[in-house]
């Protein structure tokens, strides 16, 4: 069975494409994942698919942040993800366009800390789309809660990347399956429609 998108009731979500990520993350260049991102964010917009972009940036004194929790006691320490840094800016490859909607989020899973789900509820989106950072964090936590939801949920594999290639390959292979369809952005952007 050939695999089709009814790419208006779709939102594609961009995962926390942003520089203090982008240069940290092993593998980007290597397997084209921007390139990837970009050219299935090239392909959302043309059939008139929904985009929102997802950040993570938290205030320069941290005051938003779960307390006493490792993956954020990182962040404080390096100074990173501060709103209004270069580092929290998304990427270039993947800007945002005026029209596209642009949610923050101060904590994993951008269904808790942001309006998402009444956003996709709005647009009347029944089918989720995931590409960015990092796959075994944001990507997986978005993917299992939007499947909770019941939204339909399609992960491209080549367009995220984690903070390890392990972490990446492992979440790809043994857990997203079980929770989404896990494609690839060329079968991705020929379902689309």
């Amino acid at each position: 069975m050939k695999l089709k998108i009814d790419a208006k009731r779709t939102a594609l979500l961009l995962l926390d494409v942003q520089k203090d990520l982008v240069d940290i993350t092993p593998g980007l260049k290597e397997n084209r994942i921007m390139e990837n991102m970009a050219a299935v964010l090239k392909t959302a917009r043309s059939r008139k698919t929904n985009v929102i972009h997802i950040t993570a940036s938290v205030r320069a004194d941290f005051l938003d942040l779960p307390r006493d929790n490792p993956l954020w006691d990182g962040l404080r320490k390096k100074r990173q993800l501060i709103i209004g840094t270069k580092g929290a800016a998304i990427d270039p490859r993947v800007k945002p366009l005026k029209t596209e909607l642009v949610l923050n989020k101060t904590c994993v899973d951008p269904f808790l800390t942001t309006n998402l789900d009444q956003a996709l509820q709005n647009a009347d989106v029944n089918t989720i789309i995931l590409v960015g950072l990092w796959t075994n964090y944001v990507v997986e936590a978005t993917a299992r809660h939007a499947s909770d939801m019941g939204y339909r949920v399609f992960l491209v594999g080549d367009a995220c990347a984690s903070n390890t290639i392990e972490n990446h390959t492992f979440t790809i292979k043994n857990i997203l399956p079980t929770l989404c369809y896990v494609v690839g952005a060329k079968e991705l952007q020929a379902a689309l429609k």
